[in-house]
């Protein structure tokens, strides 16, 4: 697991990419929640994104995330990557847990019918150091396998933190030179 330092300004962007969902009313509370709690899903989502971003950026991984901080107007918003790899075309999804207590990366089950990416993130919001932890991943392909569950979000699929494919091995794969010349995947197909 990697710490990963939460600057200054990837908090600033996610509370104003959050105040525009607030203020505009975007989104759609599918999980019952507070709309405080709404609201501190997406803020710490999106700071999950800005974070593992610069750590693509800061280990030479090209990606595309040009809406990363584009607001989307419609109530879902479930195909879309948060990331493309430049050199393998393979889509990631972060997922960044709110709290200390929560060990699972948990993807809904009506994100997963309606788009299986290729790799799936987990990270989880350490507000005691200003960090966020930064596990691992899972493919896409053995995420779909594994069992429905319900941990008071409704139906999902997830794995326990702990038991992600260590970060360390996604980025040595991503940095290497046969991935870079478009030869390998980080998750094959």
């Amino acid at each position: 697991m990697l710490e990963l330092e939460i600057r200054d300004e990837d908090e600033e962007l996610a509370k104003q990419f959050t105040n525009v969902y607030s203020e505009m009313k975007y989104g759609k509370n599918v999980l019952g929640v507070s709309e405080k709690k709404f609201y501190d899903f997406i803020f710490s989502g999106k700071l999950g994104e800005l974070v593992f971003r610069r750590l693509l950026d800061e280990n030479n991984i090209l990606n595309q995330c040009d809406e990363i901080l584009k607001p989307h107007p419609g109530k879902y918003k479930r195909e879309g990557a948060d990331f493309v790899l430049t050199n393998s075309g393979e889509t990631i999804d972060v997922k960044t847990s709110d709290a200390m207590y929560k060990t699972r990366l948990l993807v809904r089950e009506d994100q997963v019918k309606a788009k299986v990416h290729d790799v799936y993130l987990g990270q989880r919001l350490n507000p005691n150091k200003n960090v966020i932890e930064c596990w691992g991943y899972i493919c896409g392909n053995k995420l779909k396998l594994r069992p429905i569950e319900d941990f008071g979000y409704g139906p999902c699929r997830s794995i326990f933190l702990k038991d992600l494919i260590p970060i360390e091995e996604f980025l040595a794969k991503a940095q290497n030179p046969a991935f870079v010349s478009k030869g390998e995947l980080i998750c094959k197909k």
